[in-house]
């Protein structure tokens, strides 16, 4: 029974600290947003600069892909 009740106890851990990790990744894809959209209105940006940009976030977006497909 000691075996059962630990179990739960961690599991609940787990998830408090998966919805705590989530949390903090919506505050920073946040602040990358802001970030971003203020390269973007610099008109001092290079081509090149998008282009890294661009890429960053395409593998980001990869990432999450996998993330959400396990």
């Amino acid at each position: 029974m000691t075996g059962k009740i630990e179990r739960k106890e961690k599991y609940s851990t787990l998830k408090t600290e998966l919805i705590g990790r989530l949390e903090k990744l919506k505050d920073e894809m946040k602040d990358m947003d802001n970030y971003v959209r203020q390269d973007i209105d610099d008109e001092n940006l290079r081509d090149e600069d998008i282009f890294r940009i661009n890429e960053k976030i395409k593998e980001l977006e990869k990432q999450i892909i996998n993330v959400i497909e396990g």
